[in-house]
């Protein structure tokens, strides 16, 4: 199936591309995500009226991930759990206690944007 990317997808490829992919990639994951639209005509019409507008939030979206990461940089954060005698957790260490963390500390992140991320599976 051929489909038009809103966004970029890592290892598929950027804004505006149409790409063939496998039909339940599209149908399961892409399109229900919003990453990608079916590539009729109607579509591409659609998606060139509409490009600039996308690139600009695209560019935004970057723009503010790359200033979070610059605040970020060299930052490091502790977090105290318990532990046994031997020093292994009694549990893990999510990304709600890193979230809750990184807020304490000043820092302004969305515990969802977090997870998806990440690459985590958790928290979708």
């Amino acid at each position: 199936m051929q489909v038009i990317l809103m966004e970029k997808v890592a290892n598929l490829g950027n804004l505006g591309d149409v790409v063939k992919v496998k039909d339940g990639y599209a149908r399961n994951y892409l399109i229900p995500h919003g990453k990608a639209k079916r590539a009729t005509q109607d579509n591409l019409k659609a998606f060139e009226s509409r490009r600039a507008e996308l690139e600009k939030a695209q560019a935004e979206q970057l723009a503010k991930a790359q200033e979070r990461g610059t605040k970020l940089d060299g930052f490091k954060l502790q977090i105290a759990q318990k532990a046994g005698v031997d020093g292994r957790l009694f549990g893990s260490v999510t990304n709600y206690d890193i979230v809750e963390g990184l807020q304490k500390q000043g820092h302004e992140v969305e515990r969802r944007s977090s997870a998806r991320r990440s690459g985590c599976r958790r928290g979708r």
